[in-house]
């Protein structure tokens, strides 16, 4: 093998196209085999391993033709500081959220930004708002959000009446 080795933290394309980020480089304690720990960087986070030889080994062309790249997984640095700029943003959305004092603006300002929707953002609205939620995908949870925050909006304004 004479590529460079993973390295923690650094973030790898698989060739159909998911993004994974390295944990760390482990040994199998049975056959003392060094594999690769690894973790999914879309939709839900789940954790693989797969031995450092087959990680790195170069792609099947017979078997997977319509594909470009070289290696099963490839080294994106460009990924890495899209993650990271992906990260700052989320950030900065949960803020500007929290910063919301009426329920017509969350609903308003969810519905203005429903493309940049995230787990975590979800997650951080949903216990702002004192939600429990209950369903499983993004589009889901931000269906079942939307529908109570129109619903207090819906009640807070027949109260005031």
């Amino acid at each position: 093998m004479n590529r460079r080795r993973p390295k923690t933290g650094e973030i790898y394309r698989h060739f159909k196209g998911k993004e994974y980020k390295i944990l760390c480089i482990a040994l199998c304690t049975e056959t003392k085999e060094e594999m690769v720990v690894y973790e999914s960087l879309q939709g839900e986070k789940k954790y693989y391993v797969s031995s450092l030889e087959s990680f790195m080994r170069e792609l099947d062309h017979e078997k997977y033709p319509g594909y470009r790249q070289v290696y099963r997984f490839e080294l994106s640095r460009d990924l890495a500081r899209e993650h990271q700029e992906r990260k700052n943003s989320e950030e900065e959305l949960i803020l500007e959220f929290l910063d919301l004092d009426e329920n017509e603006e969350k609903a308003e300002f969810l519905q203005k930004h429903r493309g940049e929707v995230t787990d975590r953002f979800l997650t951080v609205v949903a216990e702002s708002l004192e939600f429990a939620e209950n369903s499983d995908t993004v589009e889901e949870r931000y269906a079942a959000i939307l529908r109570f925050l129109r619903t207090k909006i819906r009640y807070e304004s027949r109260r005031l009446r």
